[in-house]
């Protein structure tokens, strides 16, 4: 599918006509608004998954627009001391809940900011190695985040999301449910990265 696309008609006709037990889409940005929408407005009840996603993406869908489940590199609705304290504070400045792109500005330059502190540098090479030293952050989640020294990837706790009825949603920004964390407590925060050796482990 060209990533220009805005009208979807076509690929609906095809999931209509195919009557898939799933649908999964590894579409990004207002594509994702443009698809659920669409959608929507097919009257398509086939269940829909999908990879790449932003919390703003959702919202702009409209109330009943959105639909299925989601993964979220963070959700206003994560149940730590330090989201809910974020979250509290960006929604009394702005009147609604932060993003998922606002927790990721904030938490970049807090990550840079702290790793300044610990080396008492600001020394681009300096910062590069104490990150693959395996310094922790909190980046508002149950478990502090790192970065892999082998590839720089940042291990942290991913989130999935389950879309709302929109008869049980309080507002516009009340459209998904929390299903947990991925992987969950008790698993290793890198099953979910890339192995080491970059082949693909799934069979």
């Amino acid at each position: 599918m060209p990533t220009d696309v805005t009208d979807f008609s076509p690929y609906l006709l095809k999931i209509r006509q195919s009557q898939p037990d799933l649908v999964v889409s590894n579409l990004a940005g207002n594509q994702i608004t443009n698809f659920v929408k669409q959608y929507s407005e097919y009257g398509l009840k086939y269940p829909v998954v999908g990879f790449a996603f932003d919390t703003v993406v959702a919202w702009g869908a409209g109330k009943g627009n959105f639909s299925g489940i989601w993964p979220l590199v963070w959700h206003h609705l994560v149940d730590t001391p330090s989201s809910k304290k974020y979250v509290a504070a960006f929604q009394q400045k702005y009147g609604k809940p932060p993003d998922n792109q606002s927790w990721g500005d904030y938490n970049s330059l807090k990550i840079v900011a702290q790793a300044m502190t610990d080396i008492k540098s600001a020394d681009p090479q300096k910062l590069a190695e104490h990150l693959r030293t395996g310094a922790k952050f909190d980046v508002m989640k149950a478990r502090e985040a790192y970065f892999r020294p082998y590839d720089n990837q940042m291990v942290m706790e991913m989130y999935a999301v389950r879309a709302k009825d929109p008869a049980s949603m309080k507002d516009q920004w009340d459209i998904y449910e929390a299903l947990g964390t991925v992987p969950g407590p008790n698993e290793d925060m890198e099953i979910i990265a890339p192995p080491k050796d970059g082949t693909c482990k799934m069979v």
